[in-house]
């Protein structure tokens, strides 16, 4: 059976990457023009969500059973550009639960352009902010050689405005001003940039300089790779574009919540995003 199945899906891809013309030659389409888009759940009470394109099957990659606090499998994909309409579901074996639609709505996507889709706030009813799309495109920076750049991105809805310090470590003195001021729930600050190195960053409400911290994460090293295999972005690796995405806690006893283990997520918490990849090295 195994056989089979494998000839079955080959087929499946390669009907819809060619058809044929009347002589019954096979004529490849051309790719169009596409946007790029990426889908992170930070809706903390609630199961998995599952992201679906519902107007078109080509260039329209799902994000199925995104987890609070994580991105959709695949990071950017490309999608056919103009009005899409899409709806986000949760994931469920239940018929009833997996059809109701939180989400309903027409993007529009235009050519080369790269879209952060970050789903926020509550789907409980009752809760506030009511659960939503909050999108926004992203324009990568020039980095300078040998620095890594980053950047800062509030999804937490009841964490309000943050001051974001970055030092060496965790225990060092902190800077006499934050290197992100008043991030606000929705926003983003620009981006910085720092020599590649070891680095942790640092929450607190914005204006309470040193206490309480809400919360602090160090960066991944990350990988160079090789001219075989592409470069793990990183503290450590040149070029790199992140976004350290701020999450508050998961709603305790909802179906995001998790008590135990590395995924915790009883408190609020910094995540880092590869935006950008740094570049291969070149083949010798």
């Amino acid at each position: 059976m195994r056989p089979i199945s494998v000839v079955v899906a080959l087929a499946a891809v390669t009907a819809t990457a060619c058809s044929s013309d009347s002589s019954g030659n096979p004529v490849l389409h051309p790719v169009p023009s596409l946007a790029y888009v990426r889908y992170f759940n930070a809706v903390g009470d609630t199961l998995a969500l599952d992201f679906r394109p519902i107007d078109a099957l080509e260039f329209s990659t799902p994000f199925i059973a995104t987890p609070f606090r994580a991105q959709g499998l695949g990071g950017y994909q490309g999608y056919s550009t103009g009005s899409r309409r899409v709806r986000v579901f949760p994931n469920s074996t239940d018929l009833v639960t997996t059809t109701s639609v939180l989400v309903d709505t027409t993007l529009s996507l235009s050519p080369s352009v790269y879209y952060t889709i970050t789903h926020v706030g509550y789907a409980r009813s009752g809760a506030s902010p009511r659960q939503r799309l909050w999108i926004s495109t992203d324009t990568f920076p020039t980095v300078a050689a040998g620095n890594v750049a980053f950047r800062v991105a509030n999804a937490g809805p009841d964490l309000g405005a943050v001051d974001v310090y970055v030092t060496s470590a965790a225990n060092d003195p902190l800077p006499a001003a934050p290197t992100f001021a008043a991030v606000s729930f929705l926003q983003r600050s620009g981006y910085a940039q720092r020599p590649v190195g070891a680095f942790v960053m640092r929450v607190y409400a914005a204006g309470d300089r040193g206490t309480p911290l809400i919360a602090a994460t160090t960066m991944a090293v990350g990988s160079p790779g090789d001219q075989y295999l592409g470069a793990i972005g990183g503290s450590g690796q040149s070029g790199t574009v992140a976004t350290a995405m701020l999450y508050s806690k998961a709603t305790p006893g909802s179906a995001a919540a998790i008590t135990a283990g590395a995924n915790a997520n009883g408190t609020p918490r910094l995540y880092y995003w590869i935006d950008r990849q740094p570049p291969r090295p070149s083949a010798p």
